[in-house]
């Protein structure tokens, strides 16, 4: 299985992808410390979360566990009005789900899953 996600320590970055091969990215949205790209669908492939240490020491989780990742899952959920981003964090010995972000959608802008 190829790696779906990069983190850079020097950025402090981490860069989730589900895109596959055949699709396009359309465009981009910047909300608070993320950057979404996006088909032209409006289905979410990659994301970007700056400054993801100082994230996860703010919800108690030790950001020691970016230089061990194995596997990053995106979870992704549509409310009535609102999309929800998740983040499956695996290492070898650990599985830990983080809320990236939710935000509402407008008729203008909408997300697919």
């Amino acid at each position: 299985m190829e790696k779906n996600f990069d983190y850079d320590d020097i950025s402090d970055s981490l860069i989730i992808s589900v895109k596959q091969q055949d699709e396009k990215v359309h465009g981009s949205a910047e909300i608070g410390n993320l950057v979404l790209d996006f088909t032209n669908n409006g289905k979410i492939v990659n994301v970007e979360f700056s400054n993801i240490s100082k994230f996860l020491e703010m919800i108690n989780i030790n950001p020691n566990i970016l230089r061990e990742l194995t596997e990053v899952n995106l979870i992704v959920q549509r409310q009535k009005e609102a999309i929800s981003l998740f983040a499956i964090l695996k290492t070898q010995h650990l599985q830990q789900p983080i809320p990236l972000a939710t935000f509402p959608v407008s008729k203008n802008l909408t997300f697919s899953v």
